[in-house]
């Protein structure tokens, strides 16, 4: 987790330029209370129209145990449906929106990735798909 934390960009760029919002957490790091037996944090970004988005990292002991925690959140973002949507993306994963924001759920090996992007319908292009995509990609480079 911690080659996560130091790769992670102070800028983003999808449609918008966003940058890290480090002012919303400590130190600019989160940590989600709802990560159980696991270990991880969460990050936030900002844009120029104050649209925010966060991205929350965890890993799991084991596959099993972060596919727990995909599945619990499955649940809780109630009425999504494009699930698997995305041919390229890993399976699997949830891509969806509603009256309040976006939200994409993966579960990857050992490891649980959240992306939810808070923004008013209608305000911006929705950058659900990019921003989840940087967000893999950061977790492939830690990875190694």
């Amino acid at each position: 987790m911690q080659e996560l934390r130091d790769i992670l960009p102070d800028e983003i760029i999808t449609n918008t330029q966003w940058r890290r919002d480090y002012s919303r957490f400590d130190n600019g790091i989160g940590t989600p209370r709802n990560i159980r037996d696991g270990e991880g944090f969460r990050v936030a970004y900002i844009d120029q129209m104050a649209n925010n988005f966060q991205m929350t990292f965890a890993q799991y002991a084991s596959a099993e145990a972060a596919m727990t925690h995909y599945l619990r959140m499955k649940d809780i973002r109630e009425g999504i449906e494009e699930e698997n949507s995305i041919e390229d993306f890993p399976q699997p994963h949830v891509l969806g929106r509603g009256l309040y924001g976006s939200v994409a759920l993966f579960a990857v090996d050992e490891f649980f990735l959240e992306v939810l992007v808070e923004r008013a319908p209608g305000t911006s292009a929705n950058p659900t798909e990019a921003i989840a995509r940087k967000a893999l990609s950061l977790l492939e480079a830690a990875r190694g």
